[in-house]
């Protein structure tokens, strides 16, 4: 029987290794979790992302046997959280809830962040979508787009609109439509969705732009005359709501979302378990009716699905956010 070569005994002894590195991470992913998980959420406690967070949350810990335990570090637009869960050890037990803030938007608003939304997190898959629906309070002169823009076009930077903060989905849905429409409007920022909806519903400012999530009750109620949506085809919750690309103005699909991350470095095994568990959890009825309840679209899909679509919306941001000037301290 001939000797292998030097080369070929590189490969099988390459090939051994790598057998026993997978049957290792496998046996380590097998008797994982056997503690407690903690998934680290960067926005405060009862909002529309920590809603999203603490449901997938509840899930998990009960596919997995273990509580995965909401850990809520809101500030600076969800910068606070990633770069702790970035120096958290990656070892599965640590997860970040991101967002279109923290892994598409925040590299092109701040001058510098704690993290790299690329290199320091492994992804494992998007969770949901919720799309932006601009509305105008009953009592407004314009009762649709068309009108409002024309009265933006008479009287520019005139009609107040109101968001829930700098830089939110509420926020970069106005700019693009005022790109689009060649119009402009006065921001009004608010810190949250309940302050913007607030002043809206009591007159103080005429229009409100934000997730359909936080306005669907007020619309429902007869409270916002909803004008618009950022969503590519009408949504079914608003049968009744034209698209913006309906209405003439294309280039105005946005869509807030969140997504399920580990630090990087966390096993491969125990990556695609959660992915796994991830998809599973969004296929459950109770979960995603009652995500579509609250206007979230479930999403789920592979790991190199996410780390895509993450590229393509920092990209895509990038530009918008430049050609608008936006910027955060």
């Amino acid at each position: 029987m001939p000797v292998p070569s030097i080369a070929r005994r590189h490969l099988l002894a390459a090939g051994v290794l790598q057998a026993l590195g997978l049957r290792g991470a496998f046996a380590a992913s097998e008797s994982y979790p056997d503690r407690p998980l903690r998934m680290i959420v960067g926005f405060p406690a009862g909002g529309s992302a920590d809603q999203s967070a603490r449901r997938l949350a509840d899930q998990l810990g009960r596919q997995l046997g273990k509580p995965v335990v909401v850990d809520n570090r809101p500030g600076a637009s969800g910068n606070i959280a990633a770069a702790a869960a970035a120096r958290s050890a990656p070892d599965g037990y640590t997860l970040f809830y991101g967002s279109n803030a923290t892994h598409a938007m925040n590299v092109s608003l701040y001058p510098r962040l704690d993290y790299d939304p690329v290199k320091d997190f492994a992804p494992i898959a998007l969770d949901g979508k919720v799309y932006n629906v601009l509305c105008v309070h009953p009592d407004f002169a314009a009762t649709d787009l068309q009108g409002l823009v024309a009265l933006t076009r008479k009287a520019p930077d005139s009609i107040p609109v109101a968001t829930p903060g700098n830089a939110t989905s509420g926020h970069l849905s106005l700019v693009l439509m005022q790109q689009a429409a060649s119009v402009r409007f006065v921001h009004v920022p608010y810190k949250g969705s309940a302050p913007a909806a607030t002043d809206v519903l009591g007159g103080q400012v005429p229009a409100l732009f934000d997730n359909v999530a936080g306005t669907l009750a007020h619309i429902r109620a007869g409270k916002l005359r909803p004008l618009a949506v950022t969503a590519r085809q009408r949504l079914p919750l608003l049968p009744d709501v034209p698209t913006f690309e309906e209405l003439g103005l294309r280039g105005c699909e946005v869509a807030a979302w969140g997504a399920l991350w580990a630090p990087a470095g966390t096993p491969p095994a125990i990556l695609q378990r959660l992915n796994v568990e991830m998809n599973r959890a969004l296929a459950t009825p109770a979960v995603a009716d009652r995500m579509r309840e609250l206007s979230v679209e479930p999403q789920g899909g592979s790991a190199e699905a996410l780390a895509a679509f993450a590229s393509e919306e920092t990209l895509r941001w990038r530009d918008v956010i430049r050609k608008a000037g936006i910027h955060l301290d």
